[in-house]
């Protein structure tokens, strides 16, 4: 009894000793060189480069919070609200001391423009000009404080109100409605999903290939993302003896998440390799292979494939020279091959 695996060694092997035929009304496109990358594939993870812990930058009783887990906040929204009648209290007593410093410059003031109009006509002795002239700095130094307290007070009002200082989405809260809160208290964490990266590690051995290539695929769900900005770590891990590497992914609409798994390829060389359009391969069972026109005839040749390029395009190992005219629609041709076998 012949096994399977026999069976599909003798279709091929008809495939290939089959005549040749008329190759009128095929379209073709000729088997080119191109210089292709050699890469490396690596284990990545994607990770946020805007990830933050939010803290609190004042005390108090927190009163709401208007976002949960998993929400998504636009930047400057209301995350947190803090009871703030005591930093409201504080302002109101600062701006009081404010309006009454003031008021106290104001009468130094005229007090002072007094004092010199006598001095000057040498009514006053010099030491009540002098103090007239220190009780005016004094007052113009009590106003200036005055106004860094109000001011203080109303950064601290402000701070009672906590915004997201990105776009993002919320992953953790760390505080509960009617908590106690003191300056440093952490309140939320959160991610921005506009800025990404993929951290992975290079082993010593293709680091400085890396990084004088500097291109890099991330692969991840069938899709391809390029990048050529990346960060490398000067020092290498002495345990695994492999340098970190961040590469910057742009601002492009992907399925890429933080914490996904992807996988990177990265650039290690640059050979020439014979490329022949994607489509125009024929796969039969085990067998593949391509359409060849040569000297007006069809001819079906075993090819062994390499890596697929963009642009439908597929690296050609063995089978294929460059400057070969190849079938672009490989069923059109074995079709025709069938028919004129069965005349």
């Amino acid at each position: 009894m012949i096994r399977i695996s026999k069976i599909k060694y003798l279709i091929a092997g008809l495939f290939l000793s089959l005549p040749l035929f008329a190759s009128d009304g095929f379209e073709s496109e000729v088997a080119q060189s191109r210089e292709v990358s050699r890469t490396y594939m690596l284990e990545g993870l994607v990770e946020a480069e805007l990830q933050t812990t939010i803290s609190s930058q004042t005390s108090g009783i927190i009163r709401e919070i208007r976002f949960d887990v998993d929400d998504f906040v636009f930047k400057d929204e209301v995350v947190v609200v803090i009871d703030s009648k005591q930093q409201m209290s504080s302002l109101k007593q600062a701006q009081a001391l404010e309006n009454e410093a003031r008021a106290r410059l104001q009468e130094a003031q005229s007090e002072f423009t007094r004092v010199e109009e006598v001095y000057q006509k040498q009514v006053v002795s010099k030491s009540d000009y002098d103090k007239a002239k220190a009780a005016l700095s004094a007052a113009k130094a009590r106003l200036e404080s005055a106004r860094a307290a109000t001011a203080k007070s109303k950064e601290q009002l402000d701070y009672s109100v906590v915004r997201a200082p990105f776009s993002g989405i919320l992953t953790n809260r760390l505080v509960e409605s009617g908590e106690t809160v003191n300056v440093g208290s952490q309140l939320v964490t959160g991610v921005s999903l506009e800025k990404l990266r993929v951290v992975t590690h290079v082993p010593q051995t293709i680091y400085k290939a890396v990084r004088d290539h500097k291109y890099a695929i991330v692969v991840s769900n069938d899709s391809e993302i390029v990048s050529r900005d990346m960060t490398f770590f000067p020092f290498a891990d002495p345990r695994s003896h492999s340098f970190e590497m961040r590469i910057k992914l742009p601002q492009t609409n992907n399925d890429l998440r933080p914490g996904m798994f992807v996988k990177v390829a990265m650039e290690v060389s640059r050979e020439q390799k014979t490329v022949v359009p994607f489509n125009s391969v024929a796969f039969r069972g085990e067998v593949t292979g391509v359409y060849v026109i040569e000297q007006g005839k069809l001819h079906f040749r075993h090819v062994r494939l390499g890596r697929r390029l963009a642009e439908n395009e597929v690296v050609v190992v063995a089978g294929v020279n460059v400057g070969d005219a190849i079938v672009t629609d490989p069923v059109a041709a074995a079709i025709a091959i069938k028919t004129q076998a069965m005349e």
